[in-house]
């Protein structure tokens, strides 16, 4: 039997059964059966592929074999929390935090859990492609009014495979650009896959001469502010660099930073909370085969 909301008929059985079965791939860190079937779709003979890439990315990964198969994704739609702090006089009693910067691990964990849920999916679609590899590996992160308290993280990307190349194993993603993959295969260098680092620690300063004058409204360095975005630049490039090792790589090229300044209340004007998040991003890289350099370019005179 089906219900009626306005005039129009509910889901049928066999609707809400798909429903059900869709929710369940995405808990498990699966993908929808709608972006499946969608990848099935995509391999089918004579599908037109789709990309981001721009004509001149195209050409570069032509020039080295490579073909583009299909814009692959993934999301995420995660619940950011953190651990509010404060502050403690003389560091008994009141169970705050003290002024000494600490990580917000919940956050931090939330922070590398969504970005790796997001990325999961992404090779899903590339496996499920049959791709060698995911190239322009980007990551949007997005956030409402009306969601409070939670974000959006999407990572974007263009699958490619090798003309004549079989699928095998894990394909590789990479942040670089199709120009930047041709210039590092010409090095001899060969993308294994993306890095990622990230590092939430929370902070706080004291100002209007708050609590026998600890501190001032006057021009001087945030200390306890900036001592937190170091500490949180210096886990989140650790991590990222512990991540290339696990991969087999070299090195990490094509690092992109991001970072973010959050306000938390701590309940009087002149203590002031900060959460300093910072993410790191990029490319790790192994040796490889060589490939053959591009004709070098050629001066040309119009005799018109």
């Amino acid at each position: 039997m089906r219900f009626f909301r306005g005039g129009q008929p509910g889901p049928s059985p066999e609707e809400l059964q798909r429903a059900e079965r869709s929710r369940r791939l995405v808990e498990a860190g699966g993908i929808p059966l709608e972006a499946e079937e969608r990848i099935a779709r995509q391999r089918e003979s004579g599908a037109a592929f789709t990309s981001d890439l721009s004509v001149d990315e195209l050409a570069a990964l032509r020039q080295l074999g490579y073909r583009p198969l299909a814009l692959v994704m993934g999301s995420s739609m995660y619940q950011i929390g953190w651990v509010q702090g404060g502050f403690s006089r003389f560091g008994v009693g009141m169970g705050w935090t003290p002024p000494e910067p600490q990580e917000n691990l919940p956050l931090t964990r939330a922070l590398t859990d969504a970005r790796h849920l997001a990325l999961g999916r992404l090779m899903r679609e590339a496996e499920g492609l049959g791709a060698e590899g995911v190239v322009g590996v980007r990551l949007v992160i997005r956030s409402w009014e009306w969601a409070q308290g939670m974000a959006e993280f999407t990572v974007l990307g263009t699958a490619v495979r090798r003309d004549g190349q079989a699928p095998s194993g894990t394909p590789f993603t990479s942040t670089l650009s199709g120009q930047d993959m041709a210039k590092l295969a010409a090095t001899g260098q060969r993308p294994l896959g993306v890095a990622l680092g990230a590092s939430a620690w929370t902070a706080m300063a004291f100002f209007g001469g708050l609590m026998g004058g600890m501190g001032s409204w006057s021009n001087q360095e945030v200390s306890g502010f900036t001592r937190a975005l170091h500490l949180a630049q210096h886990q989140s490039r650790a991590r990222m660099a512990a991540e290339a090792s696990a991969l087999g790589g070299e090195g990490v090229v094509g690092v992109e930073l991001e970072s973010h300044i959050l306000e938390y209340q701590t309940g009087s004007e002149q203590v002031q909370g900060r959460i300093v998040q910072w993410v790191a991003l990029g490319t790790v890289v192994a040796e490889g085969e060589r490939a053959a350099a591009a004709p070098a370019p050629r001066l040309v005179v119009p005799l018109s």
